[in-house]
């Protein structure tokens, strides 16, 4: 069986940036980000030898979700300048590796992984995603899994039972009670996780509470059912119909390893270099293609 590997490289970059200590060139550009993306890129691809790869990315304009609700993440701190920079380098050493990258305005890394996750599940794929997102958890099935790039923790449809109380496609619905601090959505006041599990067991879903709002406001008298019903928009992932996708696409390609080697000499990243001679131009053992 084909598998398609998918990773959130927005939460990849950050995760480099604030996880390391700043780094940077004899000239001072700054490279944590990039060092930390690139070792954890080039350790799962000698891992896994991915033959489908793509890499999904935010971008800076507001999204969807943005506009639907102006406090969605506003907890979370702006984008240091050190790690904007380093961005556009990230994506073109991606490039040169011969790893596609998918972003689209309005849309979310999740997004994107949402909808390249149901493309290749409807053709016979198997999935794997990297992810430390709770909300992508929602998307596992018996064909696809998800793991924690920050705990190494896999989840599937059995793990998030045991986690959440819940299996991966009530996931949404319980968010939408408990809320999620992370994205800074609110849940339902006096609703922790063991009685949302109970309040779903009851009703079924968050569309059976509001179908039953009667009933449920007078167990819960704080809810606001807009909140909810905002919650669970905010919660749930969408189908980016401006993304085209095709298999060809997603093929990892043979790396343009000459540009590769210069950037990275440009960076001085002696260890990356290593690693790249390692994956790549040592005989047919070690290499990839």
């Amino acid at each position: 069986m084909k598998t398609l590997y998918l990773w959130d490289g927005s939460a990849f970059l950050y995760r480099s940036f604030f996880a390391l200590p700043p780094l940077s060139t004899k000239e001072g550009f700054p490279t944590n980000a990039i060092y930390g993306f690139l070792r954890a890129l080039l350790s799962m691809i000698k891992r896994e030898r991915p033959l489908y790869f793509a890499v999904a990315f935010d971008l800076p304009k507001p999204t969807k979700r943005e506009n639907l609700y102006l406090q969605y993440k506003a907890k979370r701190p702006q984008m240091p300048d050190p790690l904007k920079v380093q961005i556009p380098l990230i994506k073109e050493l991606l490039k040169d590796l011969g790893i596609s990258i998918y972003e689209v305005e309005g849309y979310e890394a999740d997004d994107l992984i949402a909808t390249l996750s149901w493309w290749a599940l409807d053709r016979g794929f198997s999935v794997k995603v990297y992810s430390p997102d709770k909300d992508v958890l929602q998307l596992i099935n018996d064909r696809l899994l998800v793991v924690n790039p920050i705990s190494g923790e896999v989840f599937n449809r059995g793990r998030v039972k045991e986690k959440f109380g819940v299996p991966p496609e009530r996931l949404k619905d319980y968010l939408a009670l408990v809320g999620d601090k992370v994205d800074n959505i609110e849940g339902v006041r006096g609703i922790g996780p063991k009685r949302a599990i109970g309040v779903l067991e009851k009703y079924g879903s968050v569309a059976n509470i509001l179908e039953s709002w009667e009933e449920f406001s007078k167990e819960f008298p704080s809810a606001n059912r807009e909140s909810i019903e905002l919650a669970y928009e905010l919660l749930s992932l969408h189908r980016v119909e401006e993304l085209s996708i095709d298999e060809e696409g997603l093929k990892v390609k043979e790396p343009d390893l000459e540009r590769l080697k210069q950037k990275l000499e440009k960076l001085d990243m002696k260890s990356i270099l290593k690693e790249i001679d390692s994956l790549y131009t040592k005989p047919k053992q070690g290499s990839l293609f």
